[in-house]
């Protein structure tokens, strides 16, 4: 059997409202063709499906049943539009993204995470680069997007404030100057590093001021994640230079000392990069939003988990 979509809706619509002007008028069809509709119906069911009355049409015990499959037939073709609908609708494509160490290493793995299970045709490339690097990326198009702190060269780059944060020197109880409450990086550069990797933005960060002062960071170990690194300063291994927003609470429990950096440069508050200069693509605006609304990355979620060192270390909105 062959039923028609249009001739089932309209159906429907006549068991329904109990009258075919009713649902003519509904439909915006003339009583007459529908008449004719669902005179064709019942052939071709083979069994009457509406019962005609002075008060209008009511179906059948067969209409009844056929009504029925009707509905179910007719909310299965919604759905089949709707997931049509949805497909076309899907987005792919290629992100060429770039962020700093702080970004890398905190919140960005879970937005990013969320944000490609929405959209499981697109590709995020990732590289981590400094501040200064990423605003010159995206400039040039090398990115389309970028998340790097607030102080780097940002000229001619629109910027959305994320997360305020800052640098800060974490070092093991008893060291001489874990009572300090503040201290600048010249006095520092006498001391034996854990820091990152040589590819992390970071430590590309620390080596260049610390060039800018005609000095060399002397640099006991470098491990692969900040984790390790504050893990390893509260063990009394050394000290280092960290975001404080990426400063577990255990380390603190282990008797570390955090102490504020007074350059300016220490203050890291951390910002979306995007070209002013040529258009932005819908998919990477869903992605800028992603990362700066605390509902979809979590941000908030993150941050209470973390320790609070600083009172710099506060979100955005």
């Amino acid at each position: 059997m062959h039923f028609d979509l249009t001739d089932l809706r309209l159906f429907v619509a006549v068991s329904e409202l109990g009258s075919m002007a009713e649902a003519a008028r509904l439909h915006h069809i003339s009583v007459s063709a529908l008449h004719e509709r669902m005179k064709i119906l019942e052939s071709r069911a083979g069994v009457p499906l509406l019962e005609r009355t002075a008060r209008g049409s009511k179906p059948t015990r067969a209409g009844l049943m056929v009504a029925g499959h009707a509905r179910a037939v007719l909310l299965q073709a919604e759905r089949l539009d709707g997931a049509v609908e949805a497909w076309k609708q899907r987005e792919s494509g290629l992100i060429k993204l770039r962020a700093n160490s702080n970004a890398i290493t905190s919140f960005l793995p879970d937005v990013l995470a969320s944000f490609l299970a929405r959209h499981p045709d697109v590709i995020v490339d990732l590289e981590e680069d400094t501040s200064d690097e990423i605003a010159t990326a995206v400039r040039s198009g090398e990115a389309d997007i970028g998340i790097a702190a607030e102080n780097a060269q940002l000229d001619g780059i629109e910027t959305i404030p994320i997360l305020s944060d800052r640098l800060v020197f974490i070092a093991p109880a008893g060291h001489p100057l874990a009572q300090r409450s503040a201290v600048t990086f010249t006095d520092l550069l006498d001391e034996s590093f854990i820091t990152l990797d040589t590819r992390s933005a970071i430590s590309a960060h620390l080596k260049k001021h610390a060039h800018r002062l005609g000095r060399e960071l002397t640099i006991r170990i470098r491990v692969r994640s900040f984790g390790s690194v504050c893990r390893m300063v509260a063990a009394g291994a050394g000290v280092s230079i960290v975001p404080a927003s990426v400063i577990p609470a255990e380390t603190l429990e282990k008797g570390a000392k955090v102490i504020a950096i007074s350059d300016d440069w220490s203050q890291r508050d951390l910002v979306i990069c995007l070209p002013r200069d040529r258009p932005v693509s819908n998919l990477v605006r869903r992605l800028a939003d992603a990362v700066a609304s605390p509902q979809e990355n979590r941000l908030a979620a993150w941050r209470a988990g973390q320790a609070r060192p600083h009172p710099a270390s506060s979100t955005r909105t």
